[in-house]
């Protein structure tokens, strides 16, 4: 049972029309990363690769301009690749670096207008191996959430990812013909008619059923183990458990979370109903 404070924000969401920013995103071209938000400011430092923005935070306790040791997380944001970081990616991934004692990195990958998907994966895979390279495959993670874990599936069909994959209701599936009518889900987020147009200009020419683009057509024996947390009210939550159901069948499932009374993007509210989930993410950042 959610609880009022996340049912509360629900319809927040839903009255502000959360629903239509992919859909005005797409009519822009797309939706910048947000500055980080003051009262974390100081937590994140900023800096570059390949002429984009990198931002880090340290666990509690670190200064701006501490060594980073231990374990890494490289995390791909979400938002149909469309929307860039927004406010609740720093404020939910300040209190997880805290939790876990794990360096935490979100990298602002470039977004088509300017930039396609082979060179996104591309950059994105680029900085994963420059992390790599100076932390060692053993101390870093790599995950993302919606596009973001679409993202992250992608990098690891173009390099070797040692650690499983944390995917935060990921985008498995591009092809999405099939994707539930907004009158039929009760979905605040996705609103079908925008992620179809989003996944048909980030496929390009590459096409919606290549393994990179929709991971789930990928053959599981190419991908790394995944680590899979999603919500039953999600209107992706149908391809998310064909793919663990394909991953599993190869052995490569370690963790399918899934949650009944969530939907799309859940972890991400500011309530307790994602405490549990943050210590087992946390706990897995860790291990």
């Amino acid at each position: 049972m959610t609880t009022l404070k996340y049912r509360a924000f629900e319809l927040l969401l839903k009255i502000s029309g959360a629903g239509r920013t992919i859909g005005k995103g797409l009519e822009r071209g797309n939706v910048p990363s947000v500055n980080v938000p003051s009262k974390l400011r100081k937590r994140w430092v900023k800096s570059e690769f390949q002429g984009r923005d990198i931002f880090t935070c340290g666990p509690v306790g670190k200064g701006p301009n501490y060594k980073i040791s231990g374990r890494v997380y490289v995390h791909q944001h979400g938002g149909a690749y469309v929307i860039g970081l927004i406010d609740l990616h720093f404020a939910m991934f300040t209190r997880l670096a805290d939790m876990s004692g794990v360096t935490i990195i979100l990298p602002d990958y470039p977004m088509p207008p300017d930039m396609g998907a082979p060179g996104i994966i591309d950059w994105a895979t680029a900085h994963y191996e420059a992390v790599i390279a100076k932390y060692g495959a053993e101390s870093v993670m790599l995950g993302g959430d919606s596009a973001g874990g679409n993202l992250a599936l992608a990098m690891s069909q173009k390099t070797s990812v040692e650690r499983p994959l944390v995917l935060l209701s990921p985008w498995v599936n591009l092809d999405i013909a099939d994707l539930p009518d907004e009158n039929e889900s009760k979905e605040i987020l996705l609103d079908p008619a925008a992620m179809k147009a989003a996944a048909s200009r980030y496929a390009g020419e590459l096409g919606a059923r290549s393994p990179l683009i929709s991971p789930i057509f990928a053959d599981p024996d190419n991908l790394p183990e995944v680590v899979i947390f999603t919500g039953e009210k999600d209107s992706l939550f149908g391809d998310i458990t064909t793919f663990a159901v394909r991953m599993k069948a190869a052995g490569k499932l370690r963790k399918l979370a899934t949650y009944g009374e969530f939907g799309h993007y859940w972890m991400f509210y500011p309530t307790r109903d994602r405490d549990s989930t943050l210590i087992e993410l946390a706990d897995i950042l860790r291990g």
